[in-house]
Order: structure tokens, then C-alpha cells, then sequence
């Protein structure tokens, strides 16, 4: 018995001796893993004074090419964080701007967006409709440098008119420069 009893300890002082504490974190996320990169949306945070600048290509018809370079309306543009997004900004301005996106360890990578217009008017008793969709690809966006972001992103798209009838057809490429002129971070 004696024998049996000495076996039970010696087993039970063996697996007592081969644990080790682990070291655990809670699951409310107190703890900071090493092999993730820590990533920061607040130097993006913040009201910006925005300019835009468009440097377009319009082709009618492919027979003509019209040029669309002009600077646009400076404008407030607000980006705060999406609360439905881990690590998400929402890019806002008091017109038609609204764009969404990442942030990761390489920067903003905001959603491709599509502007559509349709316009239907009259013009000198003459009816007149239209309509435009562009597309624009942004870039992956660093973030701000003394509060400021400059990006250039690449437009696509196409617009449809009837002219006396005829349908008329034209494509649109170019870049659309956008740069902050003051932040109020």
C-alpha cells in the first residue's frame, strides 16, 4: 500500500512541477500583440480647407477632344472615423463628397467611387438631357504631413446626349488632384 501511495506522490509532485504558468490576456483586449503593427487614424483625423483640380479629356464621338482644366471651389472637407469599420475614415464635405476607406500600415486606402449626373432642362425652348457617370480610382493616401494630404486620383467615365435626335457619345479620362490648403487639426 505503502508502494502505491508513494507512486500517487511522486506522479502528483511530477505534474505539479511540469506546469508553468501561461501568461493569459483577458479577452477585453488588454494586452497588445508584438506581431501586429500598431496602426494610427488620428493623424487623418480633423476639418480640412480642400482644393480640387480637375485635368480632364472629353472625346465626342471620338473625332473631338475637349480639355476640362480648372481648379474647383475650395471647400470644407471633414474626415472623421467610421464606426462600423475597424481602422475606417469617412472623407465629408457639404456638397456631393463622401468616401470611405482603411487605414493600414501603408496608408488610406479609400473605396473607388462613381459620380453620376443627369441633367433634364430646357434650354431656349429646346429640350436638353444628359447624362454622365465618372469613375474615380484613388491612391493609397499617407497620412498627413504637417496637417496636410495631397492624392491625384484617376477619372473614368462616360456621358450620353441626344442632339436633333441623334445620339452623341462621349468618354471621359483624366486626374483629379486633391490637396489641403489649411488644417484645423
Amino acid at each position: 500500500m505503502k508502494k502505491i501511495f508513494l507512486s500517487l506522490i511522486t506522479v502528483a509532485a511530477l505534474l505539479m512541477c511540469s506546469c508553468e504558468k501561461e501568461n493569459v490576456t483577458p479577452s477585453g483586449g488588454g494586452g497588445t500583440n508584438p506581431d501586429q503593427p500598431v496602426i494610427d487614424i488620428t493623424p487623418y483625423l480633423g476639418k480640412y480647407l480642400m482644393t480640387r483640380h480637375t485635368d480632364l479629356s472629353i472625346s465626342v464621338l471620338n473625332m473631338f477632344t475637349f480639355p476640362l482644366d480648372r481648379d474647383l471651389d475650395v471647400e470644407v472637407v471633414t474626415v472623421k472615423k467610421d464606426p462600423a469599420v475597424q481602422h475606417g475614415l469617412i472623407i465629408t464635405n457639404n456638397d456631393a463628397l463622401y468616401l470611405r476607406g482603411v487605414v493600414d500600415t501603408n496608408g488610406l486606402h479609400l473605396q473607388n467611387d462613381t459620380i453620376s449626373i443627369n441633367i433634364d432642362t430646357t434650354i431656349a425652348s429646346v429640350p436638353v438631357k444628359f447624362a454622365a457617370s465618372v469613375s474615380m480610382t484613388h491612391p493609397v493616401i499617407q497620412p498627413p504631413v504637417n496637417g496636410r494630404m495631397e492624392w491625384t486620383s484617376i477619372a473614368s467615365g462616360s456621358a450620353s446626349t441626344s442632339v436633333l435626335g441623334m445620339p452623341v457619345s462621349a468618354t471621359i479620362t483624366g486626374n483629379m488632384l486633391y490637396k489641403t490648403v489649411i488644417s484645423n487639426n
